[in-house]
């Protein structure tokens, strides 16, 4: 693909950007409890600017001590000594070329009305304060978080009641806070330093700001800027949220409309963000909707994404599948954990694996199934020198990814899967043997020096009467397409699987019944991926899907499933398919098979596991492959 227009330099106030990309901000976790830069936080973010970026943005960095005490584990930019570290960011990201850019924010429960004149003239100097503190520590631009509900962007609200000259009543008073912090920013930092704005260009809500009155805002602080950034929604909602942060279910760049309404109004360059991916970059900036385009889990899930589109390998870009492991856990900053990502093992763990580990010795490692892990696997071994042979007992590579991204609502996971295939298939040094079943035989007839086990699993399909008629099918085979399901659906399994089937049956006119042993709450609790089961959850409801919660298969009918609740009461629930997503059980593995051939045996992936992800799977393929010496 052509990516001429997004490599065009682009002129941001003072400074030249020498592509379009911009690392838009983020969490990661990796700075010390205190605010602190530490090793592991300069490594993950200077990737990104080894990667091609243009722009590195460190995201939302507290500019008060009361936000500060509240959001651990990111920059505090409260404190004089926090300069010491960011200087050495800094010098990281400008070691290749990047402009090194910062979002300063503060998140306060209070409403405007709330605060005291006094307090929103010290919330003022508190912005210009951090600001001052990041131009010492030699950052080039600075972002104003002013979307998203938080605290900025409140004051600019029609929901702002106050009566003084930060009020509502006329359009300079509902811009005078934005218009006074950037007055006080720009006298600490000088003006060879450019500001960025970041705001919601619509916030999706009933009473919120919409497209008209954030684009007259934006012309009004126009002149006081050098970029604006247009993401939309916020925390209001779970469909406002779900637009902040897309999920895989959603389209991608579904913001771009909003950034294009910008640049027809606006004479400073508009960045658009959300869920861009290099092509869709390139082609926002190359029909003029966007000047700049900003992203983030894409640059995690592949920091070199923007350097090998820039030499001509875009199709070696590894893809984002949006499935928000990067977000943290259901609450990321009550219980924050360091950023990692599904498909990339080494983001959030650069300090770890700094060099690749070359092996001392050349080992064979035989890799028994071609699914998710046993692929990570072998490339990595590949990568360090050793010499991997998949033997695969289909006919080709993918194992379950290929049923994960076969429901219409998942295209990201079948984007990953062709990736994952096509990278095995044309990683030097790697030997693949497809249609094999493995046996001892084959196995010694290799002589390995080490074995990684990666068989996967398969459906669990419960022993109960009924369960064997034609109409009852499994959700992997509907999502295929490979089976054909009547109007009076139940679906088994209220876990993400089943309730993603369930959303794209009751999506394309089918009702829809979603029937669990547990409570969804007890469900969702234990999800490993909170951020999807969240969304899907939002969208089942949107789509009329019924949920009957703590109930259990007992028998199946020829038009309706018998189920039985927790005080032992029969249920009787009308279909003519019932769907089975009800987990999946390791395949059986003989492990008399393996036993006296190598003392290196590796088992990772659903083999040995319950429900197992796709980001298990990778890093415990990554991590296999890693331990091989």
């Amino acid at each position: 693909m052509d990516y001429s227009h997004v490599f065009k330099p682009l002129r941001i106030g003072p400074l030249t950007a020498k592509n379009r990309i911009e690392v838009s901000p983020a969490e990661p976790m990796l700075a010390s409890h205190d605010g602190f830069v530490t090793p592991e936080f300069i490594a993950f973010t200077q990737r990104f600017a080894l990667g091609g970026a243009a722009i590195v943005t460190v995201g939302d960095s507290p500019v008060t001590s009361k936000y500060a005490s509240s959001n651990r584990f990111v920059i505090d930019l409260t404190k004089n000594e926090v300069v010491h570290g960011l200087y050495s960011l800094t010098d990281a990201i400008h070691r290749y070329g990047a402009i090194a850019s910062i979002e300063l924010n503060v998140r306060d429960e209070r409403l405007p009305s709330e605060f005291t004149a006094a307090e929103i003239d010290r919330l003022i100097e508190d912005f210009a304060s951090a600001a001052d503190r990041c131009r010492r520590a030699g950052f080039d631009m600075v972002m104003i978080h002013g979307g998203h509900g938080h605290t900025v962007s409140s004051f600019y609200s029609p929901a702002n009641t106050r009566s003084d000259k930060y009020g509502c009543r006329t359009m300079e008073d509902r811009c005078r806070f934005a218009s006074d912090l950037l007055d006080a920013v720009r006298e600490k930092i000088g003006p060879n330093m450019a500001i960025e704005w970041r705001i919601s260009g619509d916030e999706l809500r009933p009473g919120g700001v919409g497209p008209e009155e954030a684009v007259r805002f934006a012309q009004y602080i126009q002149n006081k800027i050098d970029m604006i950034q247009v993401s939309a929604g916020g925390m209001f909602d779970r469909a406002a949220s779900m637009r902040m942060i897309q999920p895989t279910y959603l389209p991608r760049a579904t913001n771009l409309y909003l950034a294009e309404a910008f640049k027809k109004e606006l004479d400073i360059p508009v960045c658009s963000v959300g869920s861009f991916n290099m092509e869709l970059a390139e082609q926002a900036v190359a029909e003029g909707k966007a000047d700049m385009v900003a992203m983030i889990r894409t640059l995690i899930a592949d920091p070199m994404a923007v350097r090998k589109c820039l030499l001509g390998h875009g199709e070696r870009v590894r893809p984002c599948i949006r499935c928000g492991v990067c977000t943290g856990g259901p609450d990321p900053h009550a219980f924050p954990l360091p950023l990692r990502c599904a498909v990339n093992p080494l983001a959030g763990r650069e300090s770890l694996f700094s060099e690749y580990q070359p092996a001392i010795h050349t080992r064979k490692v035989l890799i028994v199934g071609g699914g998710c892990a046993g692929m990570e696997a072998a490339r990595w071994l590949a990568i360090r020198g050793h010499r991997p042979v998949i033997i695969e007992k289909s006919g080709s590579l993918g194992g379950s990814l290929i049923a994960a991204g076969a429901n219409p609502l998942k295209s990201d996971i079948k984007e990953y899967t062709k990736w994952a295939v096509r990278e095995t298939e044309h990683t030097p040094g790697i030997g693949i043997r497809l249609n094999t079943e493995v046996t001892r035989e084959i196995i010694e007839a290799e002589y390995p020096d080490a074995i990684i086990i990666a068989t996967g699993s398969k459906p669990y399909i419960p022993d109960i009467p009924g369960i064997e008629s034609d109409h009852v099918v499994l959700a992997g085979d509907v999502d295929h397409q490979a089976a054909e399901v009547g109007k009076e659906v139940v679906v088994a399994g209220a876990g993400l699987t089943g309730t993603e089937t369930a959303v794209s049956l009751a999506k394309s006119g089918h009702s829809v019944t979603l029937i669990d042993m547990l409570a969804l709450e007890r469900i969702d609790a234990s999800s490993k991926v909170p951020f999807l089961t969240r969304s899907i959850r939002h969208m089942a409801g949107e789509a009329g899907v019924r949920v009957i919660e703590k109930v259990k298969l007992q028998r199946v009918l020829p038009d309706a499933v018998i189920l039985e609740d927790e005080n032992g009461n029969e249920l009787r629930a009308a279909c003519d398919t019932l769907v089975l997503a009800l987990g999946v059980r390791p395949a059986a593995i003989k492990r008399e098979e393996y036993e006296g051939i190598v003392k290196d045996v590796y088992f990772v992936g659903d083999c040995h596991t319950n429900g197992g992800t796709i980001a298990d799977a990778v890093r415990e393929g990554f991590y296999a492959a890693m331990n091989i010496r």
